[in-house]
């Protein structure tokens, strides 16, 4: 699968590999593995697998982050072992349009743009908790990134 057939499915579902709002700390562990940053607060744990970042409060998750951002580093740098099987053609940097080709491709879906915010624009898949924040303003010299790339996915029960 492309990292955009990928993308798209994460957008659409609001699910990475069987994952979703409510998955356990161990259901996450169990699928992706040991190789992660934890970082507990009190009830809240963070575990952050470099492309993929899950947040739970008592155990259960209330948020997923696709960092794709991180992506300018080497994907090879933060794809999960778990998911490098499944993923093939994948870049340093992630076209918005392409993302919302696909995801808009058979018109069961489709983006509303939210609001422009910090130098991204924010759109949601329509009546879903997913949030797509696309970079909307060139950085700074020695960038990656342009206007029109994805920046992350953000899954959420608040948004």
């Amino acid at each position: 699968m492309t990292a955009i057939s990928f993308l798209a499915r994460v957008a659409m579902t609001g699910t990475v590999a069987g994952l979703g709002l409510g998955s356990s700390a161990e259901q996450v562990r169990d699928t992706l593995g040991d190789q992660c940053i934890a970082d507990r607060r009190k009830k809240s744990l963070r575990l952050d697998y470099g492309l993929l970042e899950f947040s739970l409060f008592a155990e259960s998750c209330e948020g997923i982050a696709v960092q794709v951002h991180r992506l300018t580093g080497g994907p090879e740098q933060v794809i999960p072992d778990v998911l490098r099987p499944s993923l093939s053609e994948v870049s340093r940097t992630v076209s918005f349009e392409a993302l919302r080709s696909e995801i808009e491709r058979d018109g069961s879906y489709f983006l509303e743009e939210l609001r422009r915010q910090s130098g991204y624009r924010c759109y949601r898949v329509a009546k879903s908790h997913v949030i797509l924040f696309v970079v909307d303003e060139f950085a700074s010299e020695g960038e990656s990134l342009a206007p029109g790339d994805l920046w992350s996915i953000m899954i959420s029960g608040r948004s």
